[in-house]
């Protein structure tokens, strides 16, 4: 690394403080710390770990009620799933939770959802659930109740609280409240909904839980009440890697969850953008377009299935909102969503770089350390532009595809 591009890289950096978009404030630590020694190779091994590390993260939520609280519904909602579709959670009336059942995110496998039979029934005793369902190898739990929470929801809340985990009081149903309130002359739909979460809080407050965290949810409305803030504040909750995976997994039918995606998305660019840098310091100029057009084919996929753009996701989603994917399809406007190829990324690295400067990249990555340096620079540069721009692409019309489901759509 010569004195120039030392500097460049320190500066490029230390303008995010001591903690970087992306990385956990160690990684951020190590990273800065290389940098500044003029350790790059070291900086980029610290990104790369940080990388393979985020791909392999694992989010476990486990989720128990009594039965006909809307576990199962609630599983599938979040998993952006309708009841009826493939791999979605058993909604029979009849319990169906008999042992620790496994449901992982169809788009998103590294999330997983366990639906978890409920405490003090004679399979699974109060003394010993602990160990029966493992407890401890959760992230966090969710206790739903389509009505007053129980002693036994108590005591299951007293014994993940003395595990030092996280714990979500979930009420659904909502909407079924609100119909039957809707009866009376001075019906007010926010004082209902805080006079439910009032009576959940103060039950459990009895019941010698502290500060308990209740969130009113539909099934039919999970747009609506307070899901959005729900799921923010699973993710909130976590760490840096854990939160990002389970962001991008979320349903993408609130803007509030949406605009947290794109967040989370922008955090990691500037790391997929130094993949590109790092191989265009290699004096092999057509494998640096090859990686650079894999690079941007990589996270423009991801990308869309982040935001529901994929054919899956906007298939469930127009089913849910009683639309047809066409109509939903009507209104992406980015051409690379409805067609991730690699001839149309290249066709569009082309564009942002230029073709002069693709031609003077070509030579200029041949010369050594100059050379590199600038091609290095460059390759940094124009795959953040073209990533940024991508992203915003898509955020929009994520947008605009939710505001199209919404628009005068009765759901089932």
């Amino acid at each position: 690394m010569t004195e120039d591009s030392k500097s460049y890289w320190t500066d490029l950096f230390s303008k995010w403080g001591s903690k970087l978009p992306g990385l956990s404030l160690e990684e951020s630590e190590e990273f800065q710390t290389a940098v500044k020694a003029g350790k790059f190779s070291k900086a980029i091994s610290v990104v790369k770990k940080s990388d393979e590390l985020l791909r392999n993260t694992k989010v476990k939520i486990a989720i128990t009620g009594d039965t006909g609280s809307g576990k199962s519904s609630f599983i599938n909602a979040i998993r952006s799933l309708n009841d009826d579709d493939a791999g979605a959670a058993q909604t029979w009336v009849k319990e169906t939770t008999k042992k620790p059942t496994r449901y992982p995110h169809p788009m998103h496998p590294n999330v997983i959802l366990w639906d978890l039979p409920g405490i003090g029934t004679p399979n699974y005793p109060a003394k010993t659930y602990r160990e029966l369902v493992n407890l401890d190898c959760y992230d966090f739990f969710i206790i739903i109740s389509a009505g007053r929470f129980t002693e036994a929801d108590a005591r299951l809340a007293k014994e993940i609280k003395s595990m030092g985990k996280n714990l979500y009081f979930v009420r659904s149903k909502v909407d079924v409240d609100l119909a039957n309130e809707q009866r009376k002359r001075d019906f007010n739909e926010e004082k209902t909904l805080e006079v439910i979460r009032n009576d959940c809080m103060e039950q459990l407050q009895k019941a010698g839980i502290i500060s308990p965290q209740v969130f009113l949810v539909s099934r039919w409305d999970f747009d609506k009440y307070d899901s959005p803030r729900l799921q923010e504040t699973l993710a909130n909750d976590l760490d840096t890697h854990k939160r990002h995976v389970l962001i991008c997994a979320l349903p993408s039918t609130s803007e509030e969850i949406l605009k947290e995606k794109k967040k989370a998305l922008q955090e990691q660019i500037w790391t997929q953008a130094l993949k590109s840098c790092t191989i265009a310091a290699v004096p092999l100029p057509v494998l640096s377009v090859y990686c650079d057009v894999s690079i941007l084919v990589d996270n423009m996929t991801v990308y869309c299935k982040s935001f529901g753009l994929d054919d899956d996701s906007l298939a469930s989603l127009a089913k849910q909102f009683q639309k047809s994917v066409s109509e939903l399809k009507s209104v992406i406007k980015s051409s690379l969503a409805k067609d991730i190829s690699r001839d149309e990324a290249l066709k569009r690295l082309r564009e942002a770089t230029g073709e002069g400067m693709m031609t003077a990249k070509y030579f200029l990555s041949v010369i050594p350390l100059i050379g590199t340096g600038i091609a290095a620079d460059t390759s940094y540069k124009v795959t953040c532009k073209m990533l940024h721009t991508f992203l915003d692409e898509v955020a929009e019309d994520a947008q605009r595809v939710l505001r199209k489901a919404l628009e005068g759509a009765e759901k089932n």
